[in-house]
């Protein structure tokens, strides 16, 4: 087998312990593994693109600093998202006590015709998003982009597991009802237009 299959192959338990003892090739096969999940999250948690990047690779040196003190028995993944998470929330914070103002698009180039609706859709569903309290937010996101288990977001966040379903029944709840009204609105929209 080829050495980058192998390394490619292994479980992230393996690859901490090995880059616990000096593999930097276990560290690189980590920061492949997550860069993808965790930058789409920082993303969509930021909603700037630059932030995210930043956040990311400080997930990253932080994981570096701390190999030696990583506990190969607990997730990693968790232990990735919750440094992000905690990350972002500074960040956030610091924004706010600063008087910033977080970038309200994503991403500014323009998107192709026929991904118009669809990039409208998503605008719409992370402005709602946004609007809901962080730990409702965190929870969003952590299990509708990212895909993780309720174990690991509660791990993520430091909440049991019924903190988590609770969190995400009353986020869904709340982005229904905000995503409700904005459908109603633009229903009134359209139809005035066409009395007009």
């Amino acid at each position: 087998m080829p050495l980058a299959r192998f390394w490619k192959t292994m479980e992230d338990a393996d690859l901490i312990r090995e880059m616990s003892r000096g593999k930097d090739r276990a560290f690189r096969e980590l920061v492949q593994r997550y860069q993808s999940p965790l930058y789409t999250y920082a993303l969509r948690f930021s909603g700037v693109k630059e932030e995210a990047e930043d956040t990311v690779q400080e997930t990253f040196l932080r994981l570096y600093a701390n190999r030696h003190k990583l506990d190969a028995s607990k997730s990693l993944k968790a232990y990735l998202f919750r440094i992000c998470r905690n990350l972002l929330i500074d960040a956030t914070r610091k924004k706010r006590f600063t008087g910033q103002e977080p970038s309200a698009q994503a991403d500014p180039s323009p998107s192709p015709d026929e991904r118009i609706h669809k990039k409208e859709w998503q605008a719409i569903l992370m402005r709602a998003i946004e609007t809901l309290p962080e730990n409702q937010r965190t929870a969003i996101l952590l299990r509708h982009t990212q895909e993780l288990s309720y174990a690991e977001i509660s791990e993520v966040m430091g909440l049991s597991v019924s903190a988590v379903e609770s969190l995400l029944v009353r986020g869904r709840k709340s982005l229904k009802a905000c995503l409700s009204k904005k459908a109603s609105l633009s229903r009134r929209v359209a139809a005035g237009r066409n009395h007009s």
